[in-house]
C-alpha cells in the first residue's frame, strides 16, 4: 500500500508542477491542471512499453524504440489538442494562444523532455521502492498456454529461452511456457535477477554455488554462464 501511495503522490506532484509551469503561460489553475493531466497517459504508456523493447536484434530494437517514442509523442499532441478543444467549447481552435494550440505544448522537443523527466523520475522511484520494500510481495502476471499466471518474484528461480519460446521455472517444480522474449523478462524482473547467458536469467538468491562457467541453483539445476557475463557473476559471488 505504501508503494502505491508513494507512486500516486509522485504523479500527483508531477501534474501539479506542470500546472504551475502552464500558469506562467496565462492559464488559470483549473485549465492548467486539466491540460497537465493529458501528459500522464502517454508517460505511463512509455514507461510500460520501454521494458518490452528488445535490443537482441540491434536494428529492430532501435526501430521499435523510435516507433514507441514517436507514437507516444503523437498521442500526447492529440491529447493536448483535444483538451483545448474541450476548453474552447468543442470549437476547433486554429490560432495560437491560451485557447488555441500553444506552440510549446505541441513541440516534439518539449514533449520528449517532459516524457524523459517524468518517466525517468518514475523509474528511479520504482527502483528505490523495490529496494526499500524488498520483503513485500512483488507479483508478476503473464500468459502461459492461454491462461493468466501470477507469481511472486520470490517464486521464480530462473527464466530460460528456447528458440521462439521462453520457459519460467518456479519453486515446487512448476514451469510455464511464455512468448515474452527473455530480454523483456530481464527488464521486467528487475535487479533481484541477473542475466548469466543469452538464454538464462536467474534469481540471485536462488544461486547456491558458482563456477567459472556455470551456476548451481537452489533446485539443483546447473545453468551455464557465458563468457560475456562471467565478470558479473564473479563479482556477485565475491559479494
Amino acid at each position: 500500500m505504501k508503494r502505491i501511495l508513494l507512486t500516486v503522490s509522485y504523479w500527483s506532484a508531477s501534474v501539479l508542477m506542470i500546472s504551475i509551469m502552464l500558469m506562467s503561460l496565462e492559464y488559470n489553475f483549473s485549465d492548467a491542471l486539466f491540460v497537465s493531466m493529458s501528459f500522464v497517459p502517454g508517460c505511463l504508456v512509455l514507461r510500460w512499453l520501454l521494458p518490452h523493447v528488445s535490443f537482441a536484434n540491434l536494428r529492430k530494437g532501435i526501430f521499435d524504440l523510435l516507433a514507441v517514442v514517436i507514437a507516444v509523442i503523437l498521442t500526447d499532441m492529440l491529447m493536448v489538442i483535444w483538451c483545448h478543444i474541450i476548453m474552447n467549447g468543442f470549437i476547433v481552435p486554429f490560432h495560437t494562444g491560451h485557447m488555441g494550440f500553444p506552440t510549446l505544448l505541441v513541440n516534439p522537443a518539449f514533449l520528449s523532455l517532459v516524457m524523459i523527466v517524468l518517466t525517468g523520475g518514475d523509474y528511479v522511484l520504482s527502483r528505490y521502492l523495490r529496494s526499500r520494500f524488498r520483503n513485500e510481495p512483488h507479483p508478476v502476471t503473464f500468459t502461459s498456454d492461454y491462461r493468466k499466471v501470477t507469481l511472486d518474484l520470490s517464486e521464480i528461480l530462473y527464466v530460460k529461452s528456447r528458440d521462439t519460446e521462453v520457459w519460467v521455472y518456479a519453486t515446487e517444480g512448476r514451469h510455464f511456457r511464455n512468448k515474452t522474449g527473455i530480454t523483456q523478462w530481464e527488464n521486467l524482473l528487475g535487479e533481484d535477477f541477473i542475466r548469466v547467458h543469452r538464454s538464462f536469467v536467474v534469481r540471485k538468491e536462488s544461486i547456491q554455488d558458482t563456477l567459472s562457467d556455470s551456476l548451481t541453483l537452489a533446485d539443483g539445476t546447473s545453468v551455464p554462464v557465458s563468457r560475456k557475463y562471467r565478470e558479473i557473476v564473479a563479482s556477485l559471488s565475491d559479494n
